[in-house]
């Protein structure tokens, strides 16, 4: 008796099963159908290789992008005499011949190179591969807060949350030994960094950067920066060694008519 009842239950399940896939399969409702066309793509999914576009960048912005140098004709960013000061020194240093500095550029001078970064998820945090120089970056999404006694380094310490598609970044613990860009704009430790990330399509990453330095700034100050997704690239090695950075501007920078010291004329000199 007992096998049989448990027969029927087992042949019951199978034919209720049945008619679940037919229902499925025949009901046209509008609950049945998407309500709208999915995306094309996850404005939340960041993950990929970007590679910087430095064209679109605002007109009205201090060009600090992806390695420009300063023109008499440019804005500047609103300096204190302190910061004025250390934006010229840093300029003349530079001039001298900063070239081979493997110490790590920080994450705003990272992100200003005309090379690409890619974006790797991993369950508390995010992370950054950029290709100038090999530097890593970790930003944290598991909620936690930037603590107050963060010890001070190069890349600083960084935090993130999403709020609605756009992804903040929240930056600090510099130890200002770094530049802010390129073109020698200072920082100190009291920095703070913000960004705004948004993947406005398939495409394109835009990230809107503040930097807040009471000490070199008299407020805070905004750039936006753009980036393509390259979906068939890999990234490639660079340690920071001069045969390195040679190779790179004579095969990128040079073709490319971006900024780029021809090293090897440099050496003869």
């Amino acid at each position: 008796m007992r096998i049989w009842v448990i027969g029927l239950a087992l042949a019951l399940a199978v034919v209720f099963a049945f008619l679940l896939v037919a229902r499925a399969q025949t009901d046209h409702s509008d609950a049945a159908m998407p309500i709208a066309k999915p995306a094309s793509f996850d404005p939340h999914y960041l993950t990929g290789i970007w590679n910087p576009v430095p064209n679109m960048q605002p007109k009205d912005e201090p060009p600090v992008t992806f390695g420009r140098a300063f023109t008499k004709d440019d804005l500047l960013p609103p300096f204190t005499p302190a910061g004025e000061a250390k934006y010229e020194a840093n300029t003349k240093f530079i001039a001298a011949g900063d070239v081979l500095d493997c110490d790590p550029y920080g994450t705003a001078r990272n992100f200003f190179t005309p090379r690409p970064f890619e974006v790797l998820l991993t369950r508390d945090r995010l992370l950054q591969h950029f290709e100038y120089y090999d530097n890593w970056r970790e930003i944290w999404t598991d909620g936690r807060k930037i603590p107050p006694d963060a010890d001070p380094e190069y890349m600083g310490y960084s935090v993130g949350r999403w709020d609605g598609d756009t992804f903040v970044v929240d930056s600090a613990a510099y130890n200002g030994k770094q530049f802010l860009s390129w073109s020698g704009l200072p920082l100190s430790e009291s920095m703070r960094q913000t960004e705004r990330w948004q993947r406005l399509d398939e495409d394109t990453l835009k990230i809107v950067f503040t930097f807040d330095d009471p000490k070199n700034y008299t407020k805070p100050w905004t750039i936006t920066a753009f980036w393509k997704l390259k979906k068939d690239w890999v990234l490639d090695a660079h340690p920071c060694t001069l045969s390195a950075i040679k190779e790179y501007d004579e095969r990128v920078n040079h073709a490319d008519k971006l900024p780029g010291l021809d090293y090897g004329k440099s050496q003869e000199k």
